[in-house]
């Protein structure tokens, strides 16, 4: 189980901007791989090297779940580096899947298409935005740059679970910003178990919606005691996730950590992304739900 973190500038005008966030996501990648529960396959990147590109991609790199399930049902994550639709709009985009051919492209059961996980925003100033990174045994989850607004992104993929709480290779779910304002969210399902299935992918706040919080509270408070709302998949059984789980803004404020279980009776840590990433049926703003992540 590991976690990284960075709290550094967002800068996309130059060749060498653009080189410096993207091999700070890549190296803060290699911390987890060197925690052991990702690996990495290929890229074509070099580190310090390539020029910024215009609304396109400029490099990829591709991982795995280096869990006991890799072997029966595995995930790879791809990584796309770039830039929107100015040059000066840093962009990453992600797609999951079962299988790789070595040269960046997933395939098996997959998300529906590569899409990005951040907004369509430009980014040129010296304002440090802080990052995390997490991966454990079945979950990958990265919140990058909070508070960077519409420049900001998430996205996770957690296995499906038994009632303990263990991973099962019955499928999992991703989930991830796609666009530039809250309201704009993404998440797909996936059965690896017979027979296997890309669920239908959600790209609205409403559809896309993991937890419920009943009736818009401000507060959950019950006596001197916070409260925390079990996030969902289907694959087709409805069926909780252990990787993540929705708090309110006020009461989880950004990067607060916190234990609690989930899923089975074993106590986790999570952390709370910033506002930007909601995870209910209406944004945080009107008092709905954000994400928190595990981070151990």
């Amino acid at each position: 189980m590991t976690t990284a973190t960075s709290n550094t500038r967002l800068r996309c005008d130059s060749d060498a901007t653009y080189q410096e966030w993207r091999d700070e996501f890549i190296t803060k990648l290699g911390v987890l791989v060197a925690g052991g529960y990702l690996a990495a396959d290929e890229t074509n990147i070099t580190a310090g090297a390539g020029a910024r590109p215009t609304n396109s991609e400029q490099g990829y790199a591709v991982y795995h779940l280096n869990d006991s399930l890799h072997g029966t049902a595995p995930v790879y994550i791809r990584f796309g580096f770039g830039t929107g639709s100015s040059a000066a709009n840093p962009a990453v985009w992600m797609t999951t899947g079962t299988s790789t051919d070595g040269s960046g492209v997933i395939g098996g059961t997959a998300l529906s298409a590569k899409t990005r996980f951040n907004g369509n925003v430009g980014a040129t100033t010296d304002t440090a935005r802080p990052s995390y990174w997490s991966c454990s045994p079945g979950f990958f989850g990265v919140m990058w740059k909070i508070g960077a607004g519409a420049g900001e992104g998430y996205f996770f993929i957690c296995r499906t679970c038994d009632s303990t709480g263990a991973i099962t290779a019955t499928g999992a779910q991703a989930y991830w910003a796609q666009g530039a304002v809250s309201t704009l969210t993404g998440v797909q399902a996936f059965r690896y178990a017979a027979t296997a299935a890309a669920y239908t992918a959600q790209t609205s706040l409403a559809s896309a919606a993991l937890c419920f919080a009943p009736q818009s509270p401000t507060s959950t408070l019950v006596g001197s005691d916070t409260q925390v709302f079990v996030c969902w998949t289907i694959t087709p059984q409805v069926a909780p996730l252990f990787g993540v789980c929705g708090v309110l803004d006020a009461e989880y404020g950004q990067g607060t950590t916190f234990s609690v279980a989930m899923v089975g009776s074993t106590t986790r840590t999570y952390i709370a992304g910033g506002s930007y990433c909601p995870v209910g049926p209406v944004s945080t703003s009107s008092s709905g739900p954000k994400l928190a992540m595990l981070w151990e």
